[in-house]
């Protein structure tokens, strides 16, 4: 079974993103060949997402479901697997690699965690400024 590394968020994200492109690569009756895993591989470095169909000849042939097949390639090309719809799945493998795409999307949470917790404390310490002035001017 393949780690997920991806967020639910990104996930859904890059699904809605990359659901209409067309396959760029098949699995056939060879199966998962070495060349078929090799071409994956160069597809996913230059474009960083791919679509790839499962035609009938590589379920007689491997005897895995769609599915299984669509794990097995994710795990063999380092990728993830964003979606298996039908005979067409969908891999993710950032072009900058795991460490670098993983770090930044970490330093853009932590940024987004910083923006929403701010605004929130100048607006406690400014009402309780106004109460302090409102007490002094009443008094």
């Amino acid at each position: 079974m393949v780690t997920k590394r991806l967020p639910g968020k990104v996930r859904r994200a890059l699904r809605a993103r990359y659901y209409d492109i067309e396959p760029r690569a098949w699995i056939g009756k060879r199966g998962l060949e070495e060349s078929v895993i090799k071409e994956i591989e160069t597809q996913l470095a230059r474009t960083g997402v791919l679509k790839v169909e499962i035609r009938k000849g590589a379920l007689i042939a491997t005897k895995m479901t769609r599915k299984e097949i669509a794990e097995k390639v994710a795990e063999l090309t380092d990728s993830e697997l964003l979606e298996v719809r039908g005979k067409r799945f969908i891999l993710f493998k950032p072009r900058e690699g795991w460490e670098r795409y993983l770090k930044r999307l970490q330093m853009k949470e932590q940024s987004k965690k910083r923006v929403k917790e701010e605004p929130v404390r100048k607006i406690k310490l400014d009402i309780l400024e106004f109460r302090k002035k409102f007490k002094r001017g009443r008094g």
